[in-house]
């Protein structure tokens, strides 16, 4: 058994979202343990004594751990098999064969017949599946360049005592000449940030009284001038490490306490909000360039800001007083490149989508914007194609698993042909309109099928309709349009897994930080985030690129659209 154990007492969540804030590491108890405590809790109840303070920690987690199932059980969603998942009985997966490991193998006679209809070559796919995860993982990001293998500090170490045509010091015989020269390559470690003090000698003319001093070296000038403390490296490296690794302002301190050297939090906050002032105008130009993209995935996360008090925001006619703060993260797609983008404020993804929308070219054609199918992701008075993601729709069939395993293995055989079409045309190297084709032919009757079939079990009242299984039917049934897009519009992707492994980004750092203190802070931490982003999906050395951005902050300023990720100046 393993109960919750508190750091200190707290009230039993009030709902799902503080319940989920709230969870605490999990203290694993033998079933020994278990009657030891009870006895000793039957002693002191009879000698009216006291128990220690491990004992009370262990019932007041038993506590803790009753109250929030008991909330958990009070929602009609939670299903055994989501029960045992949360309560670490299970693995959380959602693999076919993880979820359906019960069933018998010949269970699989009707899915192997209709695999065979599929004469492209798909159903060879099939072969090896237990690699299809990692494959549909690289496919699905093929057409992202990979960062170039760690450049070397090359360093000659010159003979002393010897050269060329002196006698051999070994036979005495000889003479020595130049030969291949031994190298090799030694990774070596480095604080995060370190000091240096650069002393230059100068020399003043006693007649005029000018002063005149040493040439500093061009590296340490390109980190910025001599009356800056803080070098444009040092900066980069803070907000690499707070804004893509995830280490708080207060964690950097520590760190860099434990590595030798002192730097205060607010500090380093600092030199991270002048990385965001030279990286602003290139975040405004990439939300330009994102507004005339084809595809969009779009999706939000909870998030906090302290002192962000209520706006009034008005959506679809209506006004109304909004404190949800939330953000929202953009992937576009252009050509070759991607943009992430994300924004912290009070409102949904689709709301910010409609304000990127609102600066599109007004001959470009319409977008397709791929989520899920929440309302408050999609946008309103703006013409688009939706397409959306199944694998949330998938996940409604997978959570039966152990519920409705009949049922569940229905779907999710369907379902498992799409990822397998999809798979064949990356290796294949389909094209948008290649690709639709393929899955308009080979897909789309298992989308069809599975609807007919949900249909089928609804109207003819098999399935009730507000169970569990009826939900997941409804929900495919109500959004099969949009689950279908894949098959009629070329480039439209079948799930939304991109943002959703982008958006992770923002978890890991609400996760270690909690909250934003200020919108301003929200706003630095908006800019440097999408930026780096958008360097680690489009294969950019960041570091490099931040120093280069802080270097020419005019010309950036003159010309943002010069200074993107790809298309930077290198320096020579």
């Amino acid at each position: 058994m393993s109960v919750e154990a508190p750091e200190k007492p707290v009230v039993a969540a009030k709902s799902k979202a503080k319940a989920s804030e709230s969870a605490v590491p999990v203290v694993e108890i033998s079933e020994a343990e278990i009657d030891a405590l009870a006895d000793r809790v039957t002693e002191a109840r009879e000698h009216n004594l006291a128990l220690s303070a491990e004992d009370y920690d262990l019932l007041l987690s038993a506590l803790l751990m009753m109250a929030n199932m008991h909330e958990r059980l009070s929602h009609n969603d939670l299903t055994i098999h989501k029960l045992r998942k949360l309560m670490g009985i299970v693995r959380s997966s959602e693999k076919l064969k993880d979820l359906l490991a019960e069933q018998s193998a010949t269970g699989d006679d009707a899915s192997a017949a209709a695999t065979e209809d599929n004469k492209s070559g798909a159903a060879d796919a099939k072969k090896g599946s237990g690699n299809r995860g990692r494959k549909n993982k690289k496919a699905s990001r093929k057409n992202k360049p990979k960062a170039p293998p760690m450049k070397p500090r090359v360093t000659h170490h010159p003979m002393t005592g010897m050269c060329k045509g002196d006698t051999c010091p070994g036979c005495h015989l000889g003479k020595v000449y130049k030969h291949t020269p031994g190298q090799f390559l030694r990774i070596v470690g480095h604080a995060p940030l370190s000091a240096e003090q650069h002393v230059s000698e100068r020399l003043r003319c006693n007649g005029c009284g000018e002063v005149f001093a040493a040439t500093l070296p061009a590296e340490v000038r390109a980190d910025g001038p001599p009356d800056q403390q803080y070098g444009y490296s040092a900066r980069s490296v803070m907000a690499i490490y707070k804004y893509f690794a995830g280490n708080p302002f207060y964690r950097q301190q520590t760190v860099q306490g434990l590595l030798g050297g002192h730097l205060s939090a607010s500090t380093i906050f600092d030199q991270c909000e002048q990385v965001a002032n030279a990286l602003n105008p290139i975040f405004k130009a990439m939300i330009l360039l994102a507004a005339d993209a084809p595809l969009m995935h779009l999706d939000d996360t909870t998030h906090r800001i302290l002192r962000q008090g209520p706006v009034i925001k008005s959506r679809g006619g209506k006004k109304r007083v909004r404190t949800g703060v939330y953000t929202s993260a953009v992937l576009a797609l252009v050509d070759e490149l991607r943009l992430v983008l994300f924004q912290t404020s009070v409102g949904h993804a689709g709301e910010w989508v409609e304000e990127l929308l609102g600066t599109r070219a007004a001959e470009a054609p319409a977008p397709t914007l791929m989520s899920d199918a929440l309302s408050a992701n999609h946008v309103t008075d703006i013409t688009f194609t939706k397409a959306l993601c199944n694998s949330h729709a998938r996940r409604g069939f997978a959570e039966l698993a152990l519920q409705q395993p009949l049922a569940a293995r229905i779907a999710l055989k369907h379902y498992e042909h799409i990822w397998i079409n999809d798979s064949h045309c990356h290796e294949k190297g389909f094209d948008a309109q290649q690709r639709q084709r393929h899955h308009h032919k080979h897909s789309l009757p298992h989308l069809v099928e599975l609807q007919q079939w949900c249909t089928e079990e609804l109207d003819s009242k098999r399935v009730e309709e507000n169970s569990n299984l009826g939900k997941a039917m409804r929900y495919y049934l109500r959004h099969f349009a949009g689950l279908c897009a894949f098959c009629h519009v070329p480039g439209a992707p079948v799930d939304n897994n991109e943002i959703e492994r982008l958006i992770k980004i923002i978890v890991r750092h609400r996760k270690s930080s909690l909250f934003y203190q200020t919108p301003a802070g929200a706003a630095i931490g908006d800019v440097i985030t999408s930026i780096l982003a958008t360097c680690h999906e489009n294969g950019v050395n960041a570091f490099e690129y931040l120093n280069a951005v802080q270097r020419n902050q005019e010309a950036v300023r003159r010309a943002p659209q010069e200074w993107l990720p790809w298309n930077y100046p290198r320096d020579p």
